[in-house]
Parts: structure tokens; C-alpha cells; sequence
């Protein structure tokens, strides 16, 4: 690791030793102590919840740390109460919050495991590499100023860069166990590699050769993650790509065939590689609807070569003419009830908003949360709308007003305006989301006739496709964003009831 570091002060202090083992996964599962408010019955709970793969007990839920941070209370309390009710399985990655993802892990663990709740070896932790951007990018740039750079960075965008060259992957690594303070991560996943090919074809290169040169990259990283396996920093490894499940003719697919045939190839019978993570939810089906030359899906495979599939974005689905969609429907009364809420908090925070912004003698013309707020809700009708305002006006307007806030209020004002703004933003997500669910009751309703005429059926939409995927898993794990305890309870108690009996060409767009 090069003496500059961005990431100092995000590692923990020691690194726990120890792995996910069978006997203590399997021991969290039969001693779970789950109050009445997750599961009124732990034994028909524990039956659903859990799977074995390679004698470990995981559960079929994994809490997914993608926009998690250490700012908002709310993510830790979410992430212990999803650990103490019975999820065992964390997704993380080394640029999730820019790194602040795995040290919350970290804590999480840490505070866990010396409370009591569990073990380290009950947890089954997965993190992920390859994304070069915030302080990954300003140490990428600070080498290659030096005159060290890490070798093979694909740089796709000004602030996206992306690598898995051997090196970059150790340095990754390091930190990575740093940051979630563990000596053995369970899990190391490429992220995306399909960045290469992405950026081949950005630039008008669709050669055989490109996607030779693709394969060449995996094959040297999965050489040094089999090293790292053999001095005992991982347990397995494998890829996070959002191409395995696009068709094969397609120029950036990752084709899992062809990697299975490389590890037999240039690693041998005792490899590493056991984990693949892909998209799938009901608009984006291709992890049912696309085969390869054999006939053979995702899915398919996975299970022929005795792989881990986590499946992730569960509720965030593209769809072809409305864009990015939140699979999340509770009805009526429950969005009711949770936009007076959402009213109340945003009326008080606007109201301190003014008052400080007032206070501190803010110039008039600064741009207040609120006035960005009142000037767009009329007109931001989708998800995908939204997250494109915050990103391109709002976040660099506020972030003016943030720092006139800090030179005349002083630093700790600026930091209590930031962190209630995050808080906020959430608020205003959860106000969009609800407002576009609206027109998914159909798709509810849909369902529920379809495959619940002889179970119960979930009362949520989200609860509903979080179950559905696991039953047409069976022995795999959903990665959810659960950022708030409403929403650990909402998936844990899908698993309260049977899940229902979905035969896989029947589920998705393509099958209703």
C-alpha cells in the first residue's frame, strides 16, 4: 500500500480472526431467538429463511450495503436488527459510501459480536472490488503521479475509473479487510469487470480481440485471488456482473460458461471460485429468459457447478419505457400513513432549514433544500427523475450553500446541516417512491391470484418479489437495501408464511 491514504481514518483498530464455518452458521439458525414482532413463529421461519451451500447455513435474505453509510443512525440500527433476527449474509463493496460502507460493517460486527448476539463465524461476509472513484480515484492519481501506477485501469469516465489487475487487487484488499476489521473475508467478488467491454465499445472496438483481453484479465485476477485464498485473507471469490444475464450475442456479456471452462482450464479442480452475482427482478428477467448455446440459464449453471447465486436489485427493476421502477407496494392506508409522517418531518426540517440559513446571514439568493423541493415536486414523477435532479442540481447547489454555511457558522453547524440533509433526502425518496407505486396495485393484485391460491400471500409488494425470487432460487440469496428497521421487518416477514411453489418460465414480465 502506497504511504498516501484516503482511507486512514476509516479502519479499524485490530482485524477479528475467523471465517463463516458450518457448525456456528448452523447454530445461529437453530438458536435464533426472533421476538414476536419479526416472526410469531421461528420454526416455520427458520424453515424458509435458510439454505446450505457448501455446508454453511446462510440465509436467503443478505442486508446490501449499496448507500449505506456512517452518517445516518438509522443504517446501523437497521443492520443489527436484520443480524439479530436472523440474517446472516452482509453484501458490501470498497466503494459503497466510498468506503464507509465496510467500516460500518465493521462496527456492526464488532459491536455484535462483543455483546454476544453472534459470532464472527456465524456471518457470512461478502465485499467486492474494482471501482476506482472519491478516495479510491485520489489514490489511483497520487501513484501514477509518483511514478507507480497501477497497471490495466480502464477510465470510462472522469470520475470512474475501474481495474482488476493483480496489483490494484491487493491493494484493494488490504483495505477492504481493514475497513471491515476482519483477518478472512468469507467472499471477494470482481465488480463489474464488464466495465472493460463497456469501454471498448464506447469506443468503437467490438474485436474478438477485446473480449480475448477480457477473459486474459479475469483469468490473472482469479490467479491472484487464488493466492489470497491459500494464505487464508478470503474464502472464495468470483464476479458481480450485470452481464451475466444479458443475452450471449451481446457484446459486454460475461459469459459464465466460458469462465467455468477458463478456472478448469488454467486453475484446476481445487479453485476458489463459488460466488456469482447478477440483476433479477420482474422486469429484468434475462436470468430465466436468456440461455446459452446448450439451453442452459444463469440459474441453470449455478446449479450444475454447485455456485452461489446472489441476485441483487430485487426491487429496482428497468423497465424498457418507464425507466428505473420501485417494486414496492403496500396499499393504500400504509402510503397514507406514511406521507403524513413524511409531511411532519419535512415541515420541521424546512422550518430549521430557514431558521439557520437566516441566522447565520446566508446572501438570499443561497438555495435552501425547500425552494429546490418546492420548484421540482410537481414535475418529478419517477425514481429514476429524481435520483437524476439530486445528482446534477440539487447536491451541487446545496453544496454552495453548505459551505457559505460553514465560513459563516462554523463547521459544526455545516456537519449538522449535512447529515440532516442525507436524512432528509430519504425522506423525499420514500415521498417519490410512494407517489410512483401508485400504478403497480395491478401488478399486486396480479400475483397474488396467480401464486398464492394455496399459501398466504405477503401483504407488500416488495415482500412479495423478495419471497418470489427465493422460491425460484431455492438454494441462493437476495440482496436488499434494507437502510431502515421498517424495512428489515417488511422482508423478514415474507419468510413468516410458506413460500409459494413459482415455476421460473411463468415468473417475470415475460411470463404474467
Amino acid at each position: 500500500m502506497s504511504e498516501f491514504d484516503p482511507f486512514s481514518e476509516l479502519y479499524q483498530k485490530d482485524l477479528l480472526p475467523g471465517f463463516a464455518t458450518p457448525a456456528s452458521t448452523s447454530g445461529f439458525a437453530e438458536s435464533l431467538s426472533v421476538s414476536n414482532e419479526f416472526a410469531k413463529n421461528p420454526t416455520e421461519f427458520r424453515k424458509n429463511f435458510y439454505y446450505l451451500f457448501q455446508g454453511l447455513t446462510l440465509s436467503k435474505l443478505a442486508f446490501g450495503c449499496y448507500r449505506v453509510g456512517l452518517r445516518d443512525p438509522e443504517h446501523k440500527n437497521a443492520m443489527s436488527d436484520a443480524l439479530r433476527h436472523g440474517v446472516n449474509c452482509i453484501d458490501v463493496s470498497s466503494n459503497y459510501g466510498d468506503g464507509e460502507a465496510e467500516t460500518l460493517v465493521g462496527s456492526v460486527l464488532l459491536d455484535g459480536i462483543s455483546k454476544g448476539t453472534f459470532t464472527r463465524e456465524s456471518i457470512f461476509v461478502v465485499t467486492k472490488a474494482g471501482y476506482i472513484q472519491g478516495r479510491n480515484m485520489e489514490l489511483v492519481k497520487d501513484r501514477k503521479k509518483k511514478g507507480n501506477p497501477f497497471f490495466e485501469v480502464t477510465e470510462f469516465q472522469p470520475d470512474c475509473f475501474h481495474c482488476i489487475s493483480p496489483s490494484f487487487l491487493e491493494d484493494q484488499l488490504e483495505r477492504s479487510r481493514k475497513r471491515l476489521g476482519l483477518e478472512t473475508l468469507d467472499c471477494l467478488l470482481l465488480h463489474n469487470p464488464e466495465y472493460f467491454l463497456s469501454d471498448r465499445q464506447n469506443k468503437s472496438d467490438k474485436s474478438k480481440e477485446a473480449i480475448q483481453e477480457y477473459y486474459r484479465r479475469i483469468v490473472h485476477a482469479f490467479r491472484f485471488l487464488e493466492s489470497a485464498r491459500k494464505e487464508g485473507k478470503i474464502r472464495m471469490y468470483g464476479i458481480s456482473s450485470n452481464t451475466f444475464p444479458v443475452p450471449e450475442e451481446d457484446f459486454t456479456h460475461t459469459s459464465l460458461s466460458k469462465l467455468l471452462k477458463l478456472v478448469e482450464e488454467e486453475i484446476g479442480d481445487d479453485h476458489g471460485f463459488s460466488v456469482v452475482q447478477f440483476p433479477a427482478n420482474w422486469y429484468e428477467d434475462g436470468f430465466l429468459l436468456n440461455r446459452n448455446s446448450n439451453g442452459e440459464n444463469i440459474l441453470d449453471l449455478c446449479k450444475k457447478n454447485n455456485l452461489l447465486p446472489l441476485v441483487n436489485r430485487p426491487l429496482n427493476s428497468f423497465h424498457p419505457s418507464q425507466g428505473l421502477v420501485r417494486l414496492s407496494y403496500g396499499g393504500d392506508s400504509k402510503a397514507s400513513e406514511i406521507r403524513n409522517r413524511i409531511r411532519s418531518e419535512l415541515s420541521n426540517f424546512f422550518a430549521w432549514e430557514s431558521e439557520i440559513f437566516k441566522r447565520h446571514g446566508l446572501p438570499q439568493k443561497s438555495q435552501s433544500l425547500r425552494s429546490l423541493w418546492e420548484n421540482s415536486k410537481d414535475v418529478i414523477s419517477s425514481m429514476e427523475a429524481f435520483y437524476q435532479n439530486l445528482r446534477m442540481y440539487w447536491i451541487p447547489a446545496l453544496r454552495v450553500s453548505l459551505q457559505q454555511l460553514q465560513v459563516s457558522g462554523g463547521t459544526e453547524i455545516g456537519a449538522e446541516y449535512a447529515e440532516n440533509l442525507n436524512k432528509t433526502f430519504s425522506l423525499l425518496e420514500d415521498w417519490i417512491r410512494i407517489s410512483s407505486e401508485q400504478s403497480l396495485e395491478p401488478l399486486l393484485l396480479s400475483l397474488k391470484n396467480k401464486f398464492y391460491t394455496d399459501v398466504p400471500a405477503p401483504t407488500t409488494l416488495s415482500g412479495m418479489m423478495v419471497q418470489q425470487l427465493s422460491s425460484i432460487l431455492e438454494r441462493g440469496t437476495v440482496l436488499l437495501g434494507m437502510r431502515r428497521r421498517d424495512y428489515v421487518r417488511d422482508a423478514l416477514s415474507a419468510f413468516e408464511i410458506p413460500l409459494p411453489k413459482i415455476p421460473s418460465e411463468q415468473w417475470g414480465a415475460h411470463g404474467v
